[in-house]
């Protein structure tokens, strides 16, 4: 069974869609890592401890009327787990989680369901700002042409996502006007609890995560491709030898030809983080004293908030990437860490009371809704909300 099979396997096993077969499929699959499960080694005593707790509590809740998936992993990695599993999170005594509505009167993401007064995840929610300062709002916009900019016609497609295409595709008289015509520049934002996908000019496909920003010309002229993003954005860049593409965030500048990668640079966060899938790329930035980073497929580029550099050979591709596969991920993640990601993507404001000591790690569906979500933390542990 392949990986992306299990996962679908296990989507199911946790809607309740799964048949009696592949339940048992599921759960068969759980006890294959009951063994080495003991052969976990973590450097601090404590923290070990607390995961044989959680461990403890997995195999009580698979075994019970819930069925819940629930599964560890180490820093050392003793044994391999697949991202679909439900995370566990680990806690020490009372925490007490209180949610209220955002106030930020910008953001359009519809937080709550009327009818059932249950928290949604987010969706596919964001706002196109054309070059002459109009907005459209995507997610209640039809399908269709949207507009025409700068001779390339902006439309949405039938499966939500935008794009960029020649007015008059085929025709090379056409496309040269088009490279030789007024550059509009287009920005797409989501707000909290929203995420998109646009196709630029070029074909590179570009997704974006909750409480994110692109900015970028409707056509690209001249001899290289530049957008401008905040937030967090994966990209599918589309080579091109003779106009590479650069990415810029502040005074950090990423130099790609065609590739693949992620970059997190949230504002609030402790570090920009640019992670490498696929091909190469160069991270530079202005008035450093470090000389640009060339960054190879697994790596990852960490510039903290005093423009300090640092370069993980083994960067966790599959963490980076989680939220574009619909996944919360965390490894040893303190809470605020685990906070900041919820309250982006459920739109919510989230407080906590006393102190919480242990770190998260493990992975869960971005699909739940806000009370599912912590109804799984709640079987896990002593955790309220």
């Amino acid at each position: 069974m392949t990986e992306a099979e299990l996962t679908e396997l296990i989507r199911k096993f946790l809607s309740g869609k799964a048949n009696e077969e592949e339940r048992k499929m599921v759960e068969e699959w759980y006890e294959s890592f009951d063994n080495s499960a003991a052969e976990i080694k973590m450097d601090v005593k404590d923290k070990a401890d607390s995961k044989q707790r959680g461990l403890e509590v997995i195999k009580e809740k698979i075994a019970g009327s819930e069925r819940q998936i629930l599964q560890l992993s180490s820093r050392k990695r003793m044994y391999r787990w697949v991202a679909a599993a439900v995370v566990l999170i680990l806690v020490a005594g009372s925490v007490y989680f209180v949610t209220q509505l955002s106030k930020d009167r910008r953001t359009l993401a519809k937080t709550v369901n009327r009818e059932t007064g249950e928290i949604q995840p987010g969706g596919n929610k964001a706002v196109l700002t054309l070059g002459n300062g109009q907005q459209i709002v995507l997610d209640s916009s039809n399908n269709g042409l949207l507009s025409v900019q700068g001779g390339m016609n902006v439309v949405k497609l039938n499966n939500g996502s935008l794009s960029y295409s020649p007015k008059n595709r085929g025709s090379h008289e056409q496309n040269e006007s088009n490279q030789k015509g007024e550059v509009l520049y287009n920005t797409i934002t989501t707000p909290r609890g929203g995420q998109y996908q646009i196709v630029l000019s070029d074909g590179s496909r570009v997704w974006l995560n909750a409480a994110s920003s692109i900015s970028f010309p409707t056509a690209f002229k001249g001899d290289k491709r530049e957008v401008t993003i905040t937030g967090e954005i994966y990209f599918e860049v589309k080579s091109d030898a003779q106009k590479p593409f650069i990415v810029k965030n502040g005074d950090v500048e990423i130099k790609v030809l065609g590739t693949r990668f992620n970059v997190m640079a949230y504002e609030g966060e402790d570090m920009m983080k640019t992670t490498l899938l696929e091909g190469s790329i160069k991270v530079s930035a202005k008035d450093v004293p470090w000389q640009p980073v060339v960054v190879h497929p697994g790596e990852q580029v960490q510039i903290n908030n005093k423009r300090k550099i640092k370069l993980i050979k083994d960067g966790n591709v599959n963490r980076a990437i989680a939220w574009k596969n619909e996944l919360f991920w965390f490894e040893d993640d303190d809470i605020h860490a685990v906070i900041q990601q919820l309250s982006r993507w459920y739109n919510i404001d989230i407080k906590t009371k006393g102190k919480i000591p242990d770190l998260f790690t493990g992975s869960i569906p971005r699909n739940l809704t806000f009370s599912r979500f912590f109804e799984i933390l709640q079987k896990t542990g002593s955790i309220r909300y």
